[in-house]
């Protein structure tokens, strides 16, 4: 009692709440005025029901908010289509930027016009959907009045009927809601963006929303910025020199370059606006949905930018802004702590359109002159992680079939995409892939002079700039970060090791002989390479996080852990390749 007294506590109960005398429910309360505090026997239960009465400000349940919302049906598409057929740009000297500018605001305007902003109310609680179900309600029904009958006449029989019609009342709850999400994964069987969704409503908790603020905004703005600066300097970097970019060209297969773009015509321009997917971004002056519904009406004056800005070397200003937002990284993660939270980038739909048309002409380069490296399985065409796991799992299985151990060393960097440098970029695009002339000011134009500001609500903070790294949740970004790890793909085959990469995620992998000290020699002299080439490319290896798996035969996997040194420390007994764990035996067992 001294506990309860000590934090202004009270504890209202006095006699036995349960069956064998002992009190064991109890009510305690602190600012609350309770009175007629009682015991109740129930035959349902070896313990007691406690009632009591309590005095409360009930506030309402149903929070009533506001929000805006447009009504963008077949009227409000059809008068769109007639205002932006009667748009004409402003003729002259009209850069590529005015005429982004013009276009948006003509798009703003028109969707102003015919669907402007109408304010909703709405409510927080929602029921969920699979109690509506018909067999639920009646199950509520029958479990209520069986129920009352069992309160009005006290007799055990009621109260059997009572508990056989609330077993069939969560039976059929639990039916209900299986039926919801079978139907709901059925229906949806081809659409993966619904259907890892669903799956992570089932596991997972909904997702916690960061506190929202202007000042919130502002800090979660300047910690994203400060943290890449932060890992950057970390880094102990020689400093990088034309000279040294000088070299680079003797890596590609031949001296092909791609000075020019090629005009696109307006069926290319609706095949790729058709492919991309309809998510809309806050910086877009028009939901994507409805653009693609519109697209015949604007579909010459998009076709305009896009040959503008491949004709003329720039991408446009406008494109550079992404809008962040914040998405906690774990469920379990606290939700008030800046570092709980990875950025996630939008940029403005059109960008996007560009950005494929682009890729589709680099990509067809790159595959004409076999620029782009053989072991990377990311952002490619017919590669995934599954064909990088093929290869090193059949890898490891032909060297244990040989009845030799193998060394797997899954190497970890920190934020790679996003502390590469703009000029060490820029450098290799023209020395090692061969781009000049205007694909190449395309490209500065494009990675250079970058923007971003967090996005909580309403709220958001200001721009701040994008000083490192390859744009977020663009298209041209992962290219761009297989491009810019291009030699170390050379510089590991000259250790004569094995190696496959997935975006960012590179795995070492040799044979070696238990008996032969020197075996290791290779990949310790690699790993050493490669690390000073990290570095001197501003990309930060974790060697704390880097994991060394052993596989082969168990007598001489523990024979070869005694050579290993200082690496034997980061032996672990089972590591995640790619999703997949991975064992000794490769048995896939965990």
């Amino acid at each position: 009692m001294n506990i309860l007294d000590s934090f202004a506590l009270i504890q209202h109960v006095t006699e036995a709440t349960h069956r064998h005398g002992n009190t064991l429910d109890l009510v305690i309360t602190t600012g609350l005025n309770i009175g007629n505090v009682s015991v109740l026997e129930l035959p349902i239960s070896d313990h007691h029901c406690v009632l009591f009465n309590a005095t409360l400000t009930l506030t309402k349940t149903k929070r009533e908010y506001l929000v805006t919302k447009r009504f963008l049906g077949d009227e409000a598409e059809a008068n769109f289509a007639n205002l932006m057929r009667s748009f004409e740009p402003h003729s002259g000297d009209c850069t590529l930027n005015d005429m982004v500018k013009q276009f948006n605001n003509a798009l703003s305007a028109a969707l102003n016009t015919v669907a402007p902003l109408k304010v909703k109310k709405k409510f927080t609680d929602r029921i969920s959907p699979w109690l509506n179900n018909n067999s639920v309600k009646k199950a509520k029904r029958a479990c209520r009045a069986a129920e009352r009958k069992w309160r009005k006449t006290k007799l055990t029989v009621h109260c059997n009927i009572y508990k056989e019609a609330l077993n069939t009342y969560n039976k059929e709850v639990r039916l209900a809601r299986m039926n919801y999400f079978s139907k709901i994964i059925t229906e949806n069987s081809g659409n993966s963006r619904i259907l890892f969704s669903t799956i992570d409503q089932l596991l997972n908790t909904a997702p916690t929303t960061p506190q929202i603020s202007a000042s919130r905004c502002e800090e979660l703005a300047l910690f994203f910025n400060n943290k890449i600066t932060s890992i950057r300097t970390t880094i102990p970097v020689n400093p990088y020199t034309n000279a040294n970019a000088g070299d680079l060209r003797k890596f590609c297969k031949n001296n092909a370059t791609m000075g020019k773009f090629n005009s696109i015509t307006l069926s290319e321009l609706c095949k790729t606006v058709n492919e991309c997917n309809s998510t809309t971004s806050c910086v877009d002056p028009v939901p994507t949905a409805f653009f693609k519904r519109v697209f015949n009406s604007v579909s010459g004056h998009v076709l305009a930018i896009i040959n503008m800005s491949l004709q003329t070397g720039i991408f446009p200003d406008e494109f550079k802004t992404a809008v962040v937002k914040p998405l906690l990284k774990k469920p379990n993660l606290d939700s008030n702590a800046l570092s709980s939270y990875r950025p996630i980038s939008n940029i403005p739909f059109i960008s996007k359109i560009l950005e494929k048309i682009v890729a589709v002409q680099i990509n067809a380069f790159l595959k004409e002159n076999n620029i782009l490296e053989e072991f990377q399985s990311g952002f490619r065409k017919h590669h995934s992680t599954e064909t990088a796991l093929a290869k090193i799992v059949s890898d490891l299985r032909l060297n244990y079939d040989e009845n030799k151990v193998s060394i797997l060393i899954l190497l970890d960097l920190s934020a790679a995409f996003d502390t590469i440098d703009h000029d060490i970029l820029i450098n290799r695009l023209e020395k090692l892939v061969g781009l000049s002339d205007c694909v190449l000011h395309w490209f500065k134009t494009y990675i250079k002079g970058r923007k971003f500001y967090v996005r909580l609500g309403d709220h958001v903070s200001g721009e701040q700039d994008n000083c490192y790294g390859v744009p977020q949740g663009s298209c041209l970004g992962p290219l761009l970060f297989s491009l810019y790890m291009l030699p170390l793909g050379d510089i590991i085959r000259r250790h004569n090791v094995c190696f496959h990469s997935y975006a960012d995620d590179t795995q070492l992998y040799i044979s070696a002989e238990p008996n032969d000290a020197t075996a290791i020699n290779p990949i310790t002299t690699c790993l050493m390479a490669v690390n000073k080439w990290m570095s001197d490319n501003f990309l930060k290896l974790n060697e704390d996080k880097t994991e060394i798996l052993l596989v082969g035969p168990k007598t001489k996997r523990e024979m070869l852990s005694i050579n290993l040194g200082k690496l034997a420390s980061r032996i672990k007994s089972e590591v995640t390749s790619l999703g997949i764990v991975l064992d000794p035996d490769l048995s896939f067992k965990s």
